[in-house]
């Protein structure tokens, strides 16, 4: 019992370290995507001031406007998200295939198995790290060029402390139906591209590295999480950032589908899609950084045989 308690704590922090420093590297992509997927909110196109434009030049333009350490806005309710969210995500769904339940008699993933254990272990992770990606969002939208609605928050203590004080507990979870939606989707796509992947190209007996398969299969699994988790992206960008009344209930959205609709029909499907780029350019290095930092733990950190 003991040895599993070890190898339950020893897997979620790997996890939790592996999302944390990826996130490092592509936070400044994270607040490029939110300063796009907020602009012309609920507004037809060619009906407002577009201040971003590409990913770069929105960069550009927010260092220009708030200063060069602009770009990491967020970062540290972000690092700390990654921290919760995939210590757990990834813990869970490691020991999971630890235990042989994602795989079949002869040791191989089995497609369906990864995507609900995913899926499952995402729900999870993603659950229990809603406030803090709420806080993250609400930051990084935060601009003297603004776009969506502007929460004024000095920081992440500040914005925990706010929400609290607007509802208690349950205002901590504001929105968190469609960032647990977010999650599953993502993950379930990720974890199981990955595995899958991942043993096909070990099957293939490439006379490459270890290092470079984790990576090939990374940008596999890389191109599959962007393509499944933009809509809900833009959507949970949104309901984290709209304003809420003293009763609780959003201003603008009511929940992921009144968003959905909303925006669909005033931007149309495109709407959907905003900051597409950024949220390919963010999400495909960080699935990358992520997974082949958590796979390089793993095999870096064996675990420690049980005391005797």
């Amino acid at each position: 019992q003991q040895s599993k308690t070890r190898s339950a704590v020893r897997e979620c922090c790997i996890g939790g370290l592996a999302g944390s420093l990826a996130c490092i590297v592509t936070n400044p992509l994270e607040v490029a995507k939110t300063r796009k997927q907020l602009q012309g909110e609920l507004l037809p196109p060619g009906a407002y001031a577009r201040h971003y434009g590409g990913v770069l030049s929105t960069l550009a333009t927010i260092a220009r406007a708030d200063g060069a350490l602009a770009i990491q806005r967020g970062l540290a309710p972000g690092m700390a998200y990654q921290v919760v969210m995939n210590g757990i995500r990834l813990g869970a769904y490691q020991l999971l295939d630890n235990s042989g339940l994602s795989r079949d008699d002869e040791g191989r993933p089995v497609a369906w198995r990864c995507v609900v254990f995913g899926a499952a272990c995402g729900a999870l992770g993603g659950f229990a790290a809603s406030p803090l990606y709420l806080i993250k969002t609400r930051l990084q939208a935060q601009s003297s060029l603004a776009v969506g609605h502007q929460h004024h928050l000095r920081g992440t203590w500040h914005g925990l402390v706010s929400l609290w004080s607007q509802g208690g507990l349950l205002s901590m979870w504001k929105g968190s139906t469609v960032q647990t939606a977010r999650v599953m989707v993502g993950s379930s796509v990720q974890l199981a591209t990955f595995s899958v992947a991942l043993r096909k190209l070990e099957d293939a007996g490439l006379s490459v590295s270890p290092l470079l398969m984790q990576f090939l299969a990374s940008c596999l699994s890389a191109l599959a999480v962007t393509s499944a988790m933009s809509p809900l992206d833009t959507l949970s960008t949104r309901i984290y950032n709209q304003p809420y009344g003293p009763d609780g209930r959003g201003l603008v959205y009511s929940g992921l589908l009144d968003a959905l609709v909303k925006v669909v029909r005033v931007e149309g499907l495109t709407g959907l899609y905003k900051g597409a780029m950024a949220v390919f350019l963010r999400l495909g290095p960080h699935t990358v950084l992520s997974l082949v930092i958590w796979a390089r733990l793993r095999h870096l950190l064996p675990e420690a045989s049980p005391a005797g």
